[in-house]
């Protein structure tokens, strides 16, 4: 490289900027210049829909962190807005440039490069669908974005709001919408919201929407997005979202946020290797892998998961500012005299850490939930823990949700899921990702130290009581089913509801407000005495409303002779509030 390298980089925001501040903390002499084609170099993209309403983001420029003039002034890093990389030469190593609204090819420029970093993120997912292109539906990805949806429902007096696609966008937009006073609907096309979390813990989500009256269409099958007809077409009728049910769904306004694709134009022409999924292949240093003098990093690309083995692509932000940093360090180690620098710069892999506010309540998830795994082809262990998320006896204190999927065997920690009030959710994933980032078994978890006291925690966190619970089926202290079991949607099916006696150990207050289907009522407290109307020989599951009193019973059972006994994993709630109708008895 020359003595002032040339650090050219395509793209802002997340990687880009942060592998150009680096840079230039790393090299002072380096000539570092971004090319963004948007309007804004540095924003906080992840809060644009917090700024729908302006209730909670005063305006879109609260997002706007940086502008060109102040990386100038502060990094000595120049960097041209509204300005699009057309080309790549790699062989005389140029990147050829035109502003955005230029009208032909005279406005081309060729500027050279030594190192090139690409971080172009993603573009929204734009399927075959009737009416995509009307002038009410709009993505939702940029500020731009932001302001084209907030000056349309201003224009146009939007009352009904439609979002399509219930990811991390979608129920962010659905609820700022709903802040705006519009009435807002949610398809989407999948049996349940929010894709990373299995179905029966985004159940909980289902019930706080429709709480919060959302009207939630699930397995929607979009026939076409109808705009306004005027008097005399269709009857007049508003705009609307036609589905292949015939159902009809109002929308004034439409976002369309239905998930992303890699944005790998740009690379493929340049002869740039795609990976598996289409993303940008790239190595452990971030360097694309057909051309070592060419980085990418963020969205557009594929980087090593550590909980499937493979190759993945990953849309958030914190791994995109990591990697843009890595860039700048293996980029500008090359002209160290250290021969270890460049090894050590090397990305470590992600685990897909993820957190998601969903009106009053927060879902998060690290790794993979059962159904992730399963299509991974992964046969799973998972407990179920619904502790409070601060101690008990202090006021406030909100259960969580906690599933932890594992090894079978091994208890290597494969994935971590929680829904919750607006604390303590965060906390606890952000522990488990750590832990497989180290990792960690399920069996480790016990002896984590965590920060306590009673307005922020227990003596035994929700992650130790994860533990405590996996510990116990790892040593053979107890054997659990889940709901699915009992449902006989296990590949065995030997603990089907039909087959099996199923004791609740209960209050009988609890009892008579629901129980399983065809339950025994025996509290837990009574249940050594009244042992003798159970039938050994059957095959026994006992529950209770979280799973610790069902615990206490299967000790009680299996050191009174009874051989065939089950927990059932995360009790009765687990039941009432993940969609499991038909094994209830209300």
């Amino acid at each position: 490289m020359a003595s002032a390298p040339l650090f050219v980089i395509v793209g802002g925001v997340a990687g880009g900027m942060s592998a150009a501040t680096r840079a230039r903390r790393l090299d002072e002499s380096a000539q570092i210049t971004v090319f963004e084609k948007g309007p804004y170099p540095g924003y906080a993209n992840c809060g644009v829909p917090y700024a729908l309403d302006g209730s909670v983001i005063p305006s879109e420029d609260s997002l706007i962190l940086q502008t060109p003039e102040s990386f100038k002034a502060r990094f000595n890093v120049d960097v041209h807005v509204n300005t699009e990389v057309v080309a790549i030469d790699r062989e005389n190593k140029t990147v050829s440039v035109k502003p955005t609204d230029a009208a032909d090819e005279s406005a081309i420029t060729k500027v050279p490069y030594d190192k090139l970093l690409l971080s172009q993120g993603a573009e929204p997912f734009r399927p075959p669908m009737p009416g995509l292109d009307s002038s009410h539906v709009f993505t939702f990805q940029t500020i731009p974005d932001l302001k084209h949806v907030k000056a349309f429902i201003k224009e146009h007096g939007c009352r009904t709001a439609a979002v399509i696609g219930g990811g991390f966008i979608g129920l962010e937009a659905a609820e700022n919408l709903q802040l705006m006073g519009l009435d807002v609907a949610v398809l989407e096309y999948t049996p349940h919201v929010f894709p990373p979390v299995d179905a029966d813990l985004a159940e909980v989500l289902h019930a706080e929407m429709r709480r919060n009256k959302v009207n939630l269409v699930l397995n929607a099958r979009v026939a076409r997005i109808a705009a306004a007809a005027t008097t005399g077409e269709e009857g007049g009728k508003p705009a609307h979202i036609a589905l292949e049910d015939g159902t009809e769904v109002a929308a004034d306004v439409v976002l369309a946020v239905m998930g992303i694709r890699a944005r790998t134009g740009l690379a493929k022409a340049a002869g740039l290797a795609l990976g598996r999924s289409g993303a940008l292949a790239v190595n452990e240093h971030m360097q694309t892998t057909a051309d070592p003098d060419v980085y990418a990093v963020g969205d557009m690309v594929e980087t090593w998961h550590r909980v499937a083995g493979a190759d993945m692509p990953l849309a958030l932000a914190g791994p995109a500012n990591r990697q843009g940093r890595l860039v700048a360090d293996h980029v500008f180690a090359a002209g160290s005299r250290d021969p270890e620098a460049l090894r050590r710069q090397a990305y470590r892999g992600n685990v897909g850490a993820a957190v998601c506010k969903v009106w009053g309540l927060t879902v998060a998830s690290a790794g993979f939930g059962v159904e992730g795994l399963r299509r991974l082809g992964v046969d799973p262990e998972w407990v179920t823990v619904h502790p409070p998320h601060h101690a008990g006896y202090y006021p406030g204190a909100r259960p969580v949700t906690l599933r932890v999927a594992f090894e079978k065997g091994t208890g290597r920690l494969l994935g971590a899921e929680a829904v919750g009030g607006e604390q303590g959710v965060d906390k606890r994933v952000d522990v488990l990702a750590t832990a497989m980032q180290a990792g960690l078994s399920v069996l480790d978890l016990e002896h984590l130290e965590l920060a306590y006291a009673p307005p922020y925690g227990a003596a035994k966190d929700p992650v130790n009581m994860a533990g405590f619970v996996a510990g116990n089926v790892m040593r053979g202290d107890v054997r659990i089913v889940h709901a699915e079991d009992l449902r006989g949607e296990a590949k065995d099916g030997q603990w089907r509801l039909e087959d099996v006696q199923v004791v609740d150990v209960r209050s009988l207050d609890e009892f008579k407000r629901g129980h399983v289907k065809g339950a025994v009522h025996i509290p837990v407290n009574v249940l050594r005495e009244r042992i003798g109307e159970l039938d050994r020989a059957k095959k026994t599951v006992v529950y209770c409303q979280v799973g610790y009193r069902g615990y206490l019973a299967y000790r009680i059972l299996v050191q009174r002779g009874f051989e065939d006994v089950a927990n059932l994993d995360g009790g009765y709630k687990s039941i009432a509030e993940g969609g499991w109708k038909a094994l209830q008895e209300v």
